[in-house]
């Protein structure tokens, strides 16, 4: 793993957020603990750790056709929706989790440019 990639990447994650990122930490899927992070919050990586592999169980036991390589878990959390909670998988022993406010972040940036652009290299860093 290349810890300084990482922390390299997360804030340039905040940097591209403008102001919208509250929490991002990258955390092992075994254990729940965080690896590296912005603002880290062990208690939520411990607990979205432990909601993500009951979203990936319920998926796999519903029949959905959602392919086993897509992993993400979006929600919209409060009364305006105002924050979002992105849970992705970045390798088979890594996720990554972030707390978005979404009325200072532009979504569109979010799901079409930060994202795209640091998941690649997360997963290039942690392998």
């Amino acid at each position: 793993m290349n810890l300084k990639t990482v922390n390299s990447v997360l804030a340039e994650v905040e940097d591209g957020l403008n102001g919208g990122l509250s929490t991002i930490d990258v955390f092992s899927k075994s254990t729940g603990m965080t690896v590296a992070g912005v603002r880290s919050s062990p208690k939520a990586c411990a607990l979205f750790n432990i909601l993500s592999e009951r979203i990936t169980e319920t998926i796999k036991k519903s029949g959905l056709p959602v392919p086993d390589y897509v992993s993400q878990t979006l929600l919209r959390l409060g009364e305006d929706g105002g924050t979002m909670i992105i849970v992705t998988d970045l390798t088979d022993k890594y996720r990554m989790g972030m707390a978005v406010d979404v009325n200072k972040a532009s979504l569109g940036v979010l799901i079409s440019v930060v994202l795209p652009d640091a998941i690649p290299r997360l997963r290039d860093a942690l392998r």
